[in-house]
């Protein structure tokens, strides 16, 4: 898949024999409707019936399969998660990363289960226009999808308690403006601490001093600031709270293996490739002749071009490893969680507003 489907409601026909392959990086929903078919990734086969719910990403070159002798029909649109990260309240954004865990393989909703149920109703009441109501009534799914996923994260993650858990709970509280502008002091202070104390808390629960963390932010609220094109490098390495022009480049350069130009150029389009139509059905019967011009690329596109090295922070590797440090041995997932968190949070635009974003 590709644009020409986020957040817009596609229905598709499969004969028998025939194969939809999709590709990408965003998370993809499929709705069967009817016929029977598989969707098959990594070698593993996982059935698909009409009423069943299946979450993927993009990335993991799945394809769908229509079985003999019935043609297999369903629905399906994407959407990017980390545009989503601005709706996540603080206590949500701590469990972000358990609950993309989740989705690492293909994830199947089976139609006898209330959420899939539920999926589909929403669906079934979705506008007919391709316009914000009907985007809206998309997010209406993924929020009952991910509702789920983050009620079972917090289970998960009850269990654990103890001084670890009280000091993540401060940490998760924190706003990223406050973390990227307080001194070590004032932090100090909100978690009723010295300052050596506080770096020997952050290395033992999290890996790193804060001096790491806040860098860290730091140079991703400079990727985010770099997307727009218009943005003079002086004035984001000044908003990032850099003092020094040569210091931000070689503290970016090292963190992302590219300068701040350099990452922009091959990171940032220079111009948006424009929508095309597609011909096809849709789930909404009101589009009479199944065109839209929110549907696709043209027919006939012109060969893409090779895919830059994404250096972004929505594909961070491991927060430990991006600062520096080894992981303390013998600790749960929720610290590391809650630093993901904050540092997707900062790439977010209403970074700094509202409770822990």
């Amino acid at each position: 898949m590709s644009g020409h489907d986020y957040l817009a409601l596609q229905l598709l026909r499969l004969k028998p024999h025939e194969e939809w392959l999709n590709s990408g990086n965003s998370f993809s929903f499929l709705f069967p409707k009817g016929g029977v078919g598989t969707f098959v990734s990594a070698g593993v086969s996982h059935p698909l019936a009409p009423g069943d719910v299946l979450v993927f990403k993009e990335a993991q070159d799945g394809r769908v399969c229509a079985a003999d002798p019935q043609e297999l029909v369903f629905g399906c649109f994407s959407l990017c998660l980390e545009h989503l990260y601005p709706l996540f309240g603080s206590n949500e954004l701590s469990l972000l990363q358990n609950v993309t865990e989740c989705f690492k393989a293909p994830r199947l909703y089976p139609a006898s289960s209330l959420l899939a149920q539920e999926c589909h109703q929403l669906l079934a009441a979705a506008p007919p226009q391709h316009q914000l109501d009907h985007r809206g009534q998309l997010l209406r799914v993924v929020t009952a999808i991910l509702a789920v996923e983050f009620k079972e994260a917090r289970s998960a993650r009850g269990g654990f308690g103890g001084a670890g858990d009280n000091m993540i709970q401060v940490f998760e509280e924190l706003l990223v403006t406050d973390i990227m502008g307080l001194s070590v002091t004032e932090l100090a202070e909100r978690f009723h601490c010295t300052s050596r104390h506080l770096n020997r808390l952050f290395h033992q629960h999290f890996g790193f001093s804060v001096a790491a963390l806040r860098m860290e932010m730091r140079l991703i609220k400079a990727i985010t600031l770099l997307r727009n094109r218009d943005a003079k490098l002086t004035e984001v390495a000044e908003q990032c709270g850099f003092t020094h022009q040569g210091l931000f480049n070689a503290c970016f350069k090292r963190r992302f293996g590219a300068s701040p130009g350099q990452w922009r150029d091959a990171n940032v389009p220079a111009h948006a490739n424009p929508a095309g139509l597609i011909e096809g059905g849709y789930l909404c019967r009101k589009l009479g002749n199944g065109v839209c011009p929110w549907a696709s690329r043209a027919s006939s596109p012109e060969p893409p071009a090779p895919e830059p090295v994404r250096l972004s922070p929505s594909r961070l590797p491991n927060a430990r490893s991006s600062l520096g440090s080894r992981a303390p041995r013998g600790r749960d997932a929720s610290a590391e969680a809650a630093v993901l968190a904050k540092l997707r949070a900062v790439s977010s635009p209403t970074s700094g507003k509202g409770n822990g974003s």
